[in-house]
């Protein structure tokens, strides 16, 4: 029996790593800007004054790709590629499907694609283009539900 558990510790942990090896490195990065391990600067709409860290991580008040839906977002829509891709029906405007473009646009400015402003209380972050390919390629090709 234990020599059973010694050959088969070593082949999980190297199945282990070949997952995470899997992940491309946007994704990973997204990831860790989704959930605020990499900071995300912002501020609030009509202030200059930048947000706290802790204030600008989307896992605040977002689900994220592969997560269960939570009390977050009963606050804030989950994101991940089929509510981000598919178009529907938000704030009560009119559909709208994201793009990698009109995603960035809409983190910086707080206006999504049908020009229809975003709450106050989402913050416009300066993501530069790295940062916005990072979190969308995480948000649409991340973990599956």
């Amino acid at each position: 029996m234990a020599l059973a558990l010694a050959t088969a510790l070593p082949a999980c942990l190297a199945s282990d790593r070949s997952r995470e090896a899997a992940v491309p490195a946007s994704v990973a990065r997204g990831a860790r800007l989704f959930d605020g391990t990499e900071p995300l600067a912002g501020t609030l709409s009509g202030h200059s004054t930048p947000l706290p860290v802790v204030a600008t991580r989307c896992i605040q008040c977002h689900s994220g790709p592969g997560k269960s839906t939570t009390a977050a977002s009963d606050f804030a829509p989950q994101l991940d590629r089929r509510q981000l891709r598919e178009a529907r029906a938000r704030r009560g405007g009119p559909p709208i499907a994201y793009e990698q473009s009109s995603f960035c646009r809409t983190l910086r400015t707080g206006v999504d694609p049908a020009h229809i402003v975003l709450p106050r209380a989402m913050p416009r972050f300066d993501a530069d283009d790295a940062q916005c390919a990072a979190l969308w390629d995480y948000l649409t090709r991340g973990p599956a539900e």
